[in-house]
């Protein structure tokens, strides 16, 4: 083994050296990098994406598809307007990502260098290499930019598609079952694995000016391969690090809460804590992608060598800024303090724009709390055991779901089939109510069996109310009639609203019972609300955007939002102006929204 091996060999033993070496490439990339990570999204925020909703919407419009939601959506991704909306809107995507993360891929290599690099002549080198793209297999950099990378969830993608959650609705449901918690997790492995493949591929493209995505992969395999262990060590030090700004932050908030004065004092004091988080949650994320960027440069120059850079054949010396100003001698002596403060303001103003036009709402005094099929730590989901505890946890509603049985009763399950509940492989539709309720349903120490929406209006009137909602199975007869007949014999008028997924059979009862509080289940829409007939609208929690909550606000409509399983998701639909949701963790809602409204 050589001196230079050994040598290397030493440094990467060296404790937090990945640390040491990520601090002196930011001593000259920091500026750069949040300089240019928070005009691209404010960019991105203000201009990209209404761009692109603009020209996705026009294609909506041309298709005849200005109101398409849930399945309509996905009829129109398969017609000719979707593949044009595919053809038109996927290279610009791509185009924007590519682009962001050969900026920061250029910043870190001439930090690397010790250099300082300047934005406009990086963002030219960027912006001149685009032409390549179209030489290398676009569709594997798509596939990798628009899906496989965002998949990963990590918080470090690119600002016009940072992370790409699967909705909660669907991995709730799978978790249920062991084969289906199974599935997710040998699929969360796979997106894993996928990506540390590609983990050098973008910068070997950009970095060495191979233009050819599936080459590059292929290098990147054999890349991460060799530094497999020195990712390990660069997540431990991050994890460690992590923790003990955690620790430092929380004793630093414990002592601050201690010697804190009572009375106004107190209340302008925790405000000021508020603030001073909320902004410092936003420089994270202004460094997360920089810093995930930073590590990945340094790897690859480590097991991939300098020779192999090939950044400096246009010509172009991204160090170099000939503008008038850098002549001044004033401004060259303060140039370091002058740009700091101004760096600063900028991010400031960043953070007020973001949170103004991403995170802040009008919120609602009255914010409603469905407890989602009862509540499932006191009995099974959709059965009397589930809603006594409903009932106990304080939740101002109910949400359950009701099917048809054979003989035209309306029963309260969610299922078609009885098999996860119950472990019989039988449909709803094949049996009578009374057949149905034969049958018992076991979950872990509760069992129980299917009640009808008879019992459940008689056992719950005047206790709590009731969202139900109306599942279809395609062989129901009279539905609608039966269902109308049910709630006035009761008189639940009040005591109950309606929802659905079927915008047809919201429809159909609002026309046969105006009276009745109906409401629209979407899941999938990039339509403004005012395109649909419903009395509210409950909106699954990934398409839960601001503008979304706008557009239902402005034609006076509730907006909830299902399904809500954790606090902070809680307080961020709460902060935007949600009208309610719908959870499984009532109590913890509850208790969450109290503490909101109390501040």
């Amino acid at each position: 083994m050589n001196t230079k091996q050994t040598n290397t060999n030493r440094l990467r033993l060296m404790p937090f050296q990945m640390t040491r070496d990520i601090l002196k490439v930011w001593k000259y990339a920091y500026r750069p990098f949040l300089l240019f990570e928070l005009i691209y999204k404010l960019l991105t925020i203000s201009v990209f994406i209404p761009l692109l909703s603009i020209i996705f919407n026009k294609l909506l419009a041309v298709g005849g598809f200005e109101a398409a939601a849930n399945h309509d959506l996905l009829r129109f991704l398969f017609s000719k307007y979707g593949l044009l909306s595919v053809l038109v809107m996927v290279p610009i995507a791509i185009m924007l990502i590519y682009t962001e993360f050969t900026v920061l891929f250029y910043i870190a290599y001439y930090g690397i260098q010790e250099k300082r690099p300047r934005i406009r002549p990086v963002l030219f080198k960027a912006i001149s290499s685009l032409p390549g793209l179209w030489r290398i297999g676009v569709f594997g950099l798509a596939l990798y930019l628009l899906l496989l990378f965002p998949l990963l969830d990590a918080n470090i993608g690119g600002t016009l598609l940072p992370n790409m959650t699967v909705p909660n609705f669907i991995t709730g449901e799978l978790m249920k079952t062991t084969f289906g918690t199974i599935a997710l997790v040998i699929v969360g492995l796979l997106i894993l694995a996928l990506n540390l493949i590609c983990i050098y591929a973008l910068p070997i493209m950009v970095l060495e000016g191979k233009y050819r995505f599936w080459n590059a992969v292929r290098e990147s395999k054999r890349l991460f391969w060799r530094s497999k262990w020195s990712l390990v060590r660069a997540v431990f030090e991050w994890v460690v690090i992590f923790l003990f700004l955690f620790i430092l932050l929380i004793c630093l908030i414990i002592l601050i809460v201690l010697l804190l004065p009572s009375g106004d004092g107190e209340s302008r004091l925790m405000t000021t804590i508020g603030v001073m988080l909320s902004l410092g949650l936003y420089i994270a994320t202004l460094i997360m992608t920089p810093m995930f960027i930073t590590i990945i440069t340094l790897l690859y120059v480590r097991y991939q060598g300098h020779d192999h850079v090939n950044i400096d054949t246009d010509g172009v010396d991204a160090t170099v800024w000939k503008g008038r100003d850098m002549q001044r001698s004033l401004m060259r002596r303060y140039r370091s303090m002058l740009t700091t403060f101004g760096l600063f303001i900028l991010i400031v103003i960043g953070w007020g724009a973001t949170a103004l036009l991403t995170d802040w709402g009008e919120t609602n005094e009255k914010f409603i709390i469905m407890a989602h099929r009862g509540d499932t730590t006191s009995g099974i989901e959709n059965t009397m055991g589930a809603f006594e505890g409903a009932i106990r946890t304080g939740a101002d509603y109910i949400e359950l779901d009701i099917l048809q049985t054979k003989d035209g009763k309306l029963a309260v399950i969610h299922d078609e089939n009885l098999r996860r509940l119950s472990g019989k492989n039988v449909n709803v539709f094949d049996l009578s109510l009374a057949e149905l309720q034969q049958i018992s349903l076991r979950v872990g120490k509760f069992q129980d069996n299917v009640p009808s929406l008879d019992e459940v209006l008689e056992r719950t009137k005047g206790k709590i109310k009731l969202n139900v909602e109306l599942k279809t199975h395609g062989h129901e007869k009279n539905f609608v009639p039966i269902l109308v007949d049910t709630i006035r014999r009761h008189k639940a008028e009040q005591q109950i609203i309606l929802q659905s997924l079927d915008y047809e059979l919201v429809k159909k009862v609002k026309k046969a019972a105006p009276d009745l509080t109906v409401g629209y289940v979407i899941f999938a829409t990039f339509a403004s609300l005012n395109q649909f007939d419903a009395d509210f609208f409950v909106v699954e929690e990934s398409f839960a955007r601001p503008r979304l909550i706008s557009s239902a606000k402005i034609i006076g409509k509730p907006i909830y939002v299902w399904t809500v399983n954790d606090v902070k998701s809680v307080e961020h639909l709460y902060t935007l102006g949600v009208d309610g949701i719908i959870t499984d963790i009532a109590v913890d809602a509850k208790e969450t929204v109290q503490k909101l409204q109390k501040e």
